[in-house]
């Protein structure tokens, strides 16, 4: 591994690990971390969202574009009662609404790869470990999950009232 990554790797898990040895409790330290390993990811994938949003921002706009077009022509055919152009038309807008549709899927799912590599980081730091978590099975997976799920929604609901605001 080049140097770098070494150091990388070491800096980054110095810094993550800090979490989970200020309280003197085991568990507590364990829940901390894990919880503010959780916001860091859910923040660090939301900044990778809104980056991806702004970078492609030309190519969602004119795939949506595309998709109303394609709307109103298929409704002009359908008042024209033109049926074959309306086939045709539709077959155009399925495809048009597909590629906006994954286009979408695309730039959500990149803001899942900070769970990925938090998961990772606790695999090497706690794989093996017993973890004493109800329920669980010892799993650092579940765990980070548990923390993991309520901060996205607790942005979801943020950006939404935000959003209302505006």
């Amino acid at each position: 591994m080049p140097e770098i990554f070494q150091w990388l790797w070491a800096w980054l898990d110095a810094f993550l690990i800090g979490p989970y040895r200020w309280p003197a409790q085991a568990m507590a330290g364990w829940w901390l971390g894990t919880g503010l390993l959780a916001i860091w990811a859910t923040l660090l994938g939301e900044l990778t969202m809104i980056v991806t949003r702004r970078v492609n921002r030309r190519h969602v706009k004119a795939a949506t574009d595309e998709v109303t077009r394609m709307h109103e022509a298929s409704i002009n055919a359908l008042r024209h009662a033109d049926k074959a152009a309306w086939r045709g038309i539709n077959r155009l807008g399925n495809e048009a609404v597909g590629k906006a549709f994954f286009l979408q899927i695309a730039m959500g799912a990149g803001s899942l790869w900070p769970v990925f590599m938090a998961l990772a980081w606790l695999s090497a730091r706690f794989e093996g470990v017993a973890l004493a978590l109800p329920l669980f099975a010892d799993s650092y997976i579940a765990g980070f999950l548990l923390c993991y799920l309520p901060c996205r929604l607790l942005l979801a609901l943020v950006k939404k009232r935000w959003a209302s605001r505006r």
